[in-house]
């Protein structure tokens, strides 16, 4: 038997959930509660996924819609919702549906840990000792390396912060247990299999996106402000490595001039 994921879709400023229970519709201004047994269909569209209700007579169904979602959630959402449909739904969905005002949102995050040792590799940079073109030679190759070093994890991490968003599944993930003075998260993917994330800290329930051709691979989306900070720390790091090369390159070419 398995389990039923967490699955979570955002599009705009609109969020989908669901976690085997009532859908839920997060908008900035109403959040809607959405019984199984009030559900017709979903219909998943290339980015766009809509819930239709069920209606009597000849009353047009209600239809929520959200769009610019990533095309292989919504096509798990989809799946996993019809999936999951009562045999015998309500005559009119429109009157299971709640509505409720959602409450302010949580504190952000921020990305400090990468642009700290941006801060410190620049200041190291700018007051490095000088000498002999050997010495700088070498510190000049040691910024190269650290600039590569920044690009290859924050230019990946770059990367997935904005592809699995958008074009991943995003799910929930619960803790499960402490290791190593980290958390633990367990989440499931859209096949029923079970995986694990670590952190440093969260509470206990937080989203993760991941792709769905390596589900065991997941990450925790950012804020828009975390994403800018990485973009720029994956650009200090192309500074850096472009920088010191030139640099370098300039001392081989003074030393062989003499």
């Amino acid at each position: 038997m398995t389990a039923t994921p967490s699955l979570v879709l955002r599009g705009g400023e609109s969020v989908l959930r669901f976690a085997g229970g009532p859908v839920t519709l997060h908008r900035p201004d109403k959040e809607h509660h959405i019984p199984l047994a009030a559900i017709s269909f979903v219909h998943a569209e290339g980015r766009s996924v809509a819930i239709v209700l069920t209606a009597s007579g000849a009353n047009e169904p209600t239809i929520y819609r959200v769009a610019g979602v990533s095309e292989a959630g919504a096509l798990a959402f989809a799946d996993a919702v019809t999936a999951a449909l009562p045999e015998v739904p309500a005559p009119d969905g429109a009157e299971l549906v709640t509505t409720s005002t959602p409450g302010a949102p949580g504190p952000r995050r921020a990305r400090w840990k990468p642009v700290a040792v941006a801060v410190v590799a620049v200041l190291v940079a700018l007051n490095g000792p000088r000498g002999e073109y050997a010495v700088v030679f070498w510190m000049a190759a040691a910024f190269a390396a650290t600039g590569v070093l920044l690009v290859r994890s924050a230019g990946r991490e770059a990367y997935r912060q904005w592809r699995l968003p958008r074009h991943g599944i995003t799910v929930v993930g619960e803790f499960s247990h402490y290791t190593n003075d980290r958390k633990v998260y367990r989440y499931t993917d859209a096949t029923g299999a079970g995986h694990t994330y670590t952190a440093t800290s969260g509470p206990d329930a937080i989203e993760l996106a991941y792709d769905p051709r390596a589900p065991e691979r997941a990450i925790r989306p950012d804020t828009p402000y975390g994403r800018v900070m990485g973009g720029l720390v994956t650009l200090l790091g192309c500074v850096m490595a472009a920088g010191s090369v030139a640099a370098a390159g300039a001392l081989v070419l003074a030393a062989a001039r003499g």
